[in-house]
């Protein structure tokens, strides 16, 4: 595929400009609709007279409609944003960042977004279609999924659509709830995923923050332990990544607890555990579901966390190397990758 695109290049480079053009203004109507010429415009600084040459042709080939109200997309539309998805990396030249990611922390694979999720909330939209396309080739019959919460692993639900017919997947969270709202919870992210797919799913009705004692008082519940070996069961995770004294806080954590994090220069979180610049967990918080350890039982661990403001806590959470896929943003790999201040020698 990249030699495919070495070639338009060079002989038609002005192939690759119309076809940036045209998913760039597919995708703000996708996520904006119903959306109007002159707020197109605004968005992706493109002249009027762009905008509407584009969208008559797009609308000729069937792949929006035009209201009073503004453009909509069409399913032939989205057909198409969906087809041209598996072209980003390429039209977009993000790919080599990719190959330089996986290459550098023994990953299978690396899926990279256009954009910066931190100051572009459609990239973290994008985020969420790009692993809510990937779930669908990875689920097979009799698979378990485990989800955790946020808002990106939100926007994976939102994004994940119909069009699956696998049978006896079952999907269940990866932890409790952390206090956050609803809609950003791993148990609610996992039912809305079950029922987009026609999948079961099952539940975990406990807080996923806890007193050590507590914890360990409730893994001896008959129930709470039947369903935490069907969550050690899982044969994939999708997870989020944050940064440490981010989720230090959301988290509620004491203040000798936060300042013992600074003391550690943890940098990354993931399942409450919190990891410094090489990757080494510096901090675990006490709760019920997936430990850090059993990833190494896990088959497909996929992290999807994006924002250059991020781009370390995925460092650090990659280090550790339990992850398989990694679905990021422009912004995040830029500075994943770059040479300044670097403290890995992989």
């Amino acid at each position: 595929m990249d030699k495919v695109f070495t070639i338009i290049e060079r002989f038609a480079p002005e192939a690759i400009d119309v076809m940036q053009i045209r998913y760039q203004i597919l995708r703000q109507v996708l996520h904006r609709s119903p959306i109007g010429r002159r707020q197109l415009c605004k968005y992706l600084g493109y002249t009027e007279r762009l905008v509407r040459s584009e969208i008559n042709l797009l609308k000729e080939r069937g792949a929006v409609t035009t209201t009073p109200a503004g453009i909509n997309i069409t399913h032939y539309g989205e057909e198409l944003l969906h087809d041209i998805d598996e072209l980003i990396p390429f039209l977009f030249d993000v790919q080599s960042l990719a190959e330089e990611i996986k290459k550098r922390f023994h990953l299978d694979g690396v899926i990279i977004v256009p954009g910066d999720s931190f100051t572009d909330e459609l990239a973290k939209r994008d985020l969420g279609r790009a692993a809510a396309r990937y779930l669908k080739r990875m689920l097979y019959p009799g698979s378990i999924l485990a989800v955790t919460g946020g808002t990106t692993l939100a926007e994976m639900a939102n994004a994940i659509g119909d069009g699956i017919d696998i049978e006896d997947v079952l999907v269940v969270p990866a932890r409790g709830g952390l206090g956050e709202e609803m809609e950003q919870q791993a148990g609610t992210i996992a039912a809305k995923i079950a029922k987009a797919i026609g999948a079961q799913y099952r539940l975990l009705h406990i807080p996923d923050n806890l007193e050590e004692k507590t914890a360990r008082i409730l893994k001896k519940d008959i129930h709470i332990k039947e369903m935490v070996n069907v969550i050690k069961s899982s044969n994939i995770l999708i997870h989020g990544i944050g940064p440490a004294i981010e989720m230090a806080n959301r988290r509620g954590l004491m203040e000798r607890e936060i300042k013992y994090l600074h003391k550690k220069e943890a940098v990354g979180e993931v399942l409450r555990y919190y990891f410094d610049r090489t990757g080494k967990i510096v901090y675990g918080v006490p709760g019920i579901g997936l430990e850090f350890a059993d990833l190494e039982n896990i088959e497909t661990v996929l992290a999807v966390a994006g924002g250059s403001n991020k781009a370390e806590a995925i460092k650090a959470v990659l280090s550790n190397q339990r992850q398989n896929i990694l679905i990021t943003d422009e912004g995040a790999a830029g500075k994943i990758v770059s040479r300044k201040g670097d403290y890995y020698n992989c």
